[in-house]
């Protein structure tokens, strides 16, 4: 087997650090740059969430500055391709939740421009003032996250529904002209969990050059506190049974989530979902997309 491929568009490490202190070239925590490089090519979403925005900022781009021979800070798919063909690890920033920028399109504006960061949920898991949120009163897009939708996508922020109630999802989708994700959502018809996808959501965002990233909780996966990764593969299963060959990809939510799968203790144990899809017979092109080209393929069609 040669080399796994990694590149994940969802963790909350940076906020795990900035709690618990460290750093992230080794950590206590469920990524690190360390875990990161038993990967090649590898390349890890950092979102910045609940507070502080500016600080975890600032300590993503001090880690990676710290280590110049290892990992490279990217704004750009173009700028991944760079870095994990020089060897390096690319890391990328993200905002889970708009109001880490307090909603305004001017400090959206400005994210992009001083801080590169590629994606951006519109909520949490609750309302603000751009969508209802999943777990919160399912309402729609305001007309201020009409407008924050259009504003990501003339600025090339892949716009991340994961959090979003199924109405701002399609709201979302009528604003929409590039594709749009779901960071860090599983299969509704395999866990009917209200932050997980329809059957129709996914094929929407498929269609649509867009895609949604396996999420490890067990909450997520199987409905209880216990999951093995034998029901990650089920949900990538049934995205792939809709289409989704291209759409589908890894968003796992390590340090964002309470529990986890049997066996997988962060993103050094990521080989073993590699592995098992490759003992399900399917073959190791699709493997690799999943993986890694996928989510790449897709933010490219953000820019």
């Amino acid at each position: 087997m040669s080399a796994i491929p990694y590149f994940d568009a969802h963790c909350d490490t940076l906020t795990a650090v900035y709690e618990h202190g460290g750093g992230l070239f080794e950590s206590r925590d469920m990524v690190d740059f360390r875990r990161l490089a038993r990967y090649a090519p590898a390349a890890q979403v950092f979102a910045v969430w609940n507070g502080g925005y500016a600080e975890k900022v600032r300590l993503l781009k001090r880690e990676c500055a710290g280590r110049p021979e290892l990992v490279e800070l990217c704004r750009t798919p173009g700028e991944v391709r760079r870095a994990n063909a020089a060897g390096k690890i690319a890391a990328l920033l993200s905002v889970e939740g708009a109001e880490q920028l307090g909603c305004d399109i001017s400090r959206l504006r400005l994210a992009r421009g001083s801080d590169g960061i590629i994606m951006l949920s519109l909520c949490w898991n609750h309302d603000n003032a751009l969508a209802g949120a999943a777990l919160g009163s399912g309402s729609g897009l305001t007309g201020q996250g009409r407008r924050f939708v259009r504003e990501c996508q003339r600025l090339g922020v892949a716009v991340d529904l994961s959090h979003a109630s199924e109405r701002a999802f399609w709201d979302a989708l009528e604003e929409a002209e590039k594709p749009v994700v779901a960071s860090h959502s599983n299969s509704y018809a395999i866990c009917p969990a209200p932050r997980n996808l329809t059957d129709g959501q996914f094929s929407a965002l498929a269609k649509r050059g867009g895609g949604a990233g396996i999420n490890l909780y067990p909450p997520f996966l199987t409905g209880g506190r216990g999951a093995g990764l034998d029901a990650a593969v089920r949900h990538i299963e049934r995205f792939l049974a809709l289409g989704g060959e291209g759409s589908v990809f890894i968003g796992a939510d390590f340090d964002g989530i309470d529990c986890r799968p049997e066996g997988v203790d962060g993103a050094q144990d990521m080989y073993k979902l590699y592995e098992a899809l490759l003992r399900r017979n399917y073959p190791e092109r699709l493997v690799r997309a999943i993986f890694y080209d996928n989510l790449l393929n897709i933010l490219e069609r953000t820019q």
